[in-house]
């Protein structure tokens, strides 16, 4: 199964954003979603303080920033960066 955690804080209407897509993405694909906040680790908040909302998926940094910023596309980037995983995941089962 996929893991897709996402960097947050609060008051980040972006990453309420992009939480609320996945959920609904869940509907269509089996994923584990989950979240982590950045203020709660000094490591991370240097780290992503700037660029969050961040998606990581099978522990790789997929999507952070401005690639989820447009409402009208986020959706798809999102189903778009689920399934390159998915097929990641394929293709190292198989070899």
């Amino acid at each position: 199964m996929i893991n897709v955690k996402v960097y947050t804080k609060d008051g980040c209407h972006l990453c309420d954003n992009v939480i609320s897509a996945l959920h609904k993405l869940r509907l269509q694909q089996s994923f584990e979603v989950s979240t982590k906040d950045i203020t709660t680790e000094p490591r991370l908040f240097e780290r992503y303080k700037n660029i969050i909302p961040v998606v990581e998926i099978d522990g790789k940094i997929r999507l952070g920033g401005s690639a989820l910023s447009n409402p009208n596309t986020l959706e798809s980037t999102l189903r778009r960066a689920l399934a390159a995983a998915q097929e990641a995941s394929t293709v190292g089962k198989l070899q």
